[in-house]
């Protein structure tokens, strides 16, 4: 089916309509106009939109302020970050050494870069491979937390720019089971450019990509800088834009693309064009292709392949693949469907997800297409039999954050009147229909992304795009989530208990003896409470992660608030078992020991996750 030209056809002529927020789109201009509500709506600063086929640029362009205080318009011209979309490139640089015979997809990064400080205790039999760092199933940490921005203008470059992440070459689980993204495995792609190619990784992706493509305008800096053409970034608090400062990146492989409109739609069409004269349709094709993970060995071909992921719009009728981006405050998307002919890019300066914009996109580009129909068969019941139950999932992407990932995704699988669901932990069940062998899709989806398999260990799993849940005890999985939410509870009664004692003195009835062993674990938890608020705060707004590489007063609330909770729950328990004998009101004594249990039963979580005394510049 040519669907490229119809959807030209629609895009430029047609008479059809989509309906958003009650008017009627059927043209660019009233597409643009009702992207700029929703920029309006959403406080969005500034825009950069481009949009394609493999043929013809339908738009080229911006909305909005790229500098708000001299007033200066986004345009076609205006260069954003593009944060992980850089992956993409590299990926394609690495696939160019692979054509010319001077790499391959399976060879060892062992054998490639000994240099490479990376650990693997399965590396005799499982060895960390070229495939593994392009797909994320390298089993590596993501980048820690203080090892992705600066406030400085310094710059990792060659080695430096590898070696800065060596903290998180550590692997986890066997390479090539489970995917979890991290970017350092990008940051060591772009190293092995520069060993092999013998020029920066930057050049070498400028000279055979960007160059050939005409993308002249596009760079690889690691912070801003071009003042006249790079977007300032500004978040939004409080209804209220704020400008921001711009960060450096430590490592540029992972994200340091800056761009505009006009040079990213040409690398859209590279990819509609099936390679265009650079790279052959069977490249193109082979990194459109899961190949390493469990998931894709079983059956699963939707996830993560070659810096290129297929898993975008999953309820709109047809899938599109390519990179998100994110970095300071600048998101980005770059997507296309070969398929249907027809590719979008955006970048927001306002640290804004976008993806209203998106979805409307999506919407118009489909609006007069019929649906791909998703192949379905029966349910096998007797096959599925031995796979349900209860699953926990196993492949977080930042290890600091895994317990809190792990707590929170643990689904069940169950067959209710012949019929498979898919139960979250809380929300409702979602059906699964049958795609394949053991392949699935969620009701309603274009794409099959459950899959059902057997690890090395024999032990029944859950692949969801790739990432990797395990078969568990419902029994003890929700036991300990149970006893997990019951310790919260008390822990966080302790400010009842804490302002009542406070009360008890005030009033008289309460001695300053009885008062610091009732206050002890309320200072714990609002100390911990504290130091978690500052952390969610640079989550929130990502580019402060640059304050987490020094000892600064940020910093210093997150390492005495995560110490100091340490220390409370033993103190608090140590004073709980003392008081318990002597205390006379029974209903006290359990309520305080039980209490003070629970602060030293989450510490012990928190021990265990390296959050005590948590010292972030030093990760």
């Amino acid at each position: 089916m040519k669907n490229g030209i119809l959807i030209l056809i629609l895009l430029s002529f047609s008479a059809v309509s989509f309906s958003q927020n009650g008017e009627s789109i059927n043209s660019i201009k009233q597409l643009t106009d009702s992207i700029g509500v929703i920029m309006k709506q959403e406080n969005i600063t500034g825009l950069m939109l481009g949009i394609t086929t493999k043929d013809s640029v339908l738009f080229s362009g911006g909305f909005g302020y790229s500098d708000l205080n001299t007033r200066r318009n986004v345009n076609e011209s205006t260069l954003f970050r593009m944060g992980s979309i850089t992956k993409m490139f590299v990926s394609l640089g690495i696939m160019k050494l692979v054509n010319e015979g001077k790499l391959k997809l399976d060879d060892e990064l062992k054998k490639i870069a000994p240099e490479v400080p990376f650990q693997n205790k399965w590396e005799s039999t499982t060895p960390v491979r070229i495939i593994h760092l392009l797909e994320h199933t390298s089993a590596f940490d993501d980048i820690k937390l203080n090892r992705m921005y600066s406030l400085d203008t310094s710059e990792n470059i060659g080695i430096d720019m590898m070696l800065v992440h060596k903290n998180s070459m550590i692997c986890r689980w066997k390479p090539g089971e489970r995917f979890a993204y991290s970017n350092p495995n990008y940051a060591i792609l772009g190293y092995i450019i520069e060993k092999i190619s013998g020029k920066p990784y930057n050049q070498y992706l400028i000279e055979n990509i960007l160059i050939p493509l005409g993308m002249i305008n596009s760079n690889f800096n690691l912070r801003s800088k071009h003042p006249q053409k790079d977007v300032k970034e500004y978040i939004i608090r409080n209804g209220k834009t704020i400008p921001v400062r711009s960060v450096t990146l430590l490592s540029g492989p992972p994200g340091a693309l800056w761009s505009n409109a006009d040079d990213m739609v040409r690398f859209v069409q590279l990819f509609l064009r099936n390679g265009d004269s650079l790279f052959s349709p069977n490249t193109i094709t082979e990194i459109e292709a899961a190949h390493s993970s469990l998931a894709a060995r079983s059956g699963q071909k939707n996830g993560y392949s070659l810096g290129n992921d297929n898993t975008f719009f999953g309820y709109s009728k047809f899938p599109f693949r390519g990179h998100g981006g994110l970095t300071g405050t600048c998101y980005s998307s770059c997507k296309y469907n070969r398929e249907l002919g027809i590719g979008f890019v955006l970048a927001s300066n306002s640290n804004n997800n976008n993806y209203r914009i998106e979805e409307l996109m999506v919407s118009y580009f489909e609006q007069n297409i019929t649906a791909k129909n998703l192949p379905l068969q029966s349910l096998n019941k007797k096959a599925i039999e031995p796979f349900l139950g209860r699953y926990q999932f196993e492949s977080p992407r930042n290890e600091i954050s895994s317990f809190s990932d792990k707590f929170q995704n643990a689904p069940k699988i169950y067959l209710k009147n012949d019929r498979l669901y898919f139960k979250p932990l809380i929300g409702e069940p979602s059906e699964l229909l049958q795609t394949g062998l053991m392949t699935f899709a969620f009701r309603g989806m274009n794409m099959p992304l459950i899959c059902f398999a057997k690890n090395d260990q024999n032990k029944n799993v859950m692949l969801i795009g790739g990432t990797y849940y395990e078969q568990t005890s419902n029994f003890w999985a929700m036991l300990r989530r149970v006893v997990l939410i019951i310790a919260l509870i008390f822990s966080l009664s302790s400010f009842i208990l804490g302002i009542a004692s406070f009360i008890g003195l005030i009033i008289g009835k309460l001695s300053w003896q009885h008062l610091i062993p009732r206050v002890i674990p309320m200072i714990g938890v609002g100390l911990l409470v504290w130091a978690v608020l500052n952390l969610l705060e640079v989550q929130n707004y990502t580019y402060k992660l640059a304050e987490l590489n020094t000892i600064n007063f940020r910093t210093m609330i997150i390492f005495l608030g995560t110490s100091v909770f340490g220390i409370a729950s033993i103190v608090s328990l140590f004073f709980s078992t003392r008081m318990f004998i002597k205390q006379k009101k029974r209903w006290f004594a359990y309520y305080f020991l039980l209490t003070s249990l629970s602060l030293f039963f989450i510490a012990a979580i928190l021990w265990q996750n390296d959050w005590i005394g948590l010292r972030t510049w030093a990760l």
